[in-house]
């Protein structure tokens, strides 16, 4: 074998060892903001209902390593009928907002769908973000358009905005 090909070969096998090399997961030390709200809208024969919520989540990183993480999420839930009441199939468009002790960090647009037949009756956006030290972080809920499309008719509902409060971030 010549020296360069051994060189390289050593070189690849390195990199191979590293990336396949198991990570411990380690446990945020961030303490992030955690709560939920949720608004829920009816109109008719057709309802939706948005939840928001800070917590934390795990987060895989390019190399394998998995740290817990500040998340946000929107999850979608849409229903239609007259005296019984069944999940439907609808989306959604909206823009969601983080605030640190009333200062805007981000304002980013949503998208969320729910098709019951393949993903079941509730859609989750999941984001992560970086804690900006510790204080009151407020995600908001900037209003919504949702179509709720059963079978063969649809109808259009507005969510208005709302928000949730928790302090946190270490």
């Amino acid at each position: 074998m010549t020296r360069p090909f051994r060189s390289l070969t050593m070189l690849f096998t390195a990199a191979l060892a590293l990336t396949a090399a198991p990570h411990a997961a380690s446990a945020s030390s961030q303490n992030p903001p955690r709560g939920c709200a949720m608004k829920e809208i009816t109109s008719g024969n057709y309802s939706a209902r948005a939840t928001i919520c800070l917590t934390e989540a795990w987060k895989t990183h390019t190399f394998g390593e998995r740290t817990l993480e500040p998340t946000n999420t929107l999850t979608l839930e849409c229903w239609h009928g007259v005296a019984l009441w069944s999940n439907s199939d609808c989306s959604m468009s909206s823009k969601l907002s983080l605030s640190k002790d009333g200062v805007p960090a981000w304002t980013e647009s949503r998208s969320n769908s729910v098709y019951i037949a393949r993903s079941g009756n509730t859609s989750t956006y999941t984001d992560h973000y970086a804690c900006r030290g510790r204080g009151e972080y407020e995600l908001r809920f900037e209003g919504g358009t949702v179509h709720v499309t059963p079978h063969s008719s649809s109808a259009s509902l507005t969510i208005p905005a709302f928000s949730v409060k928790a302090r946190g971030c270490a």
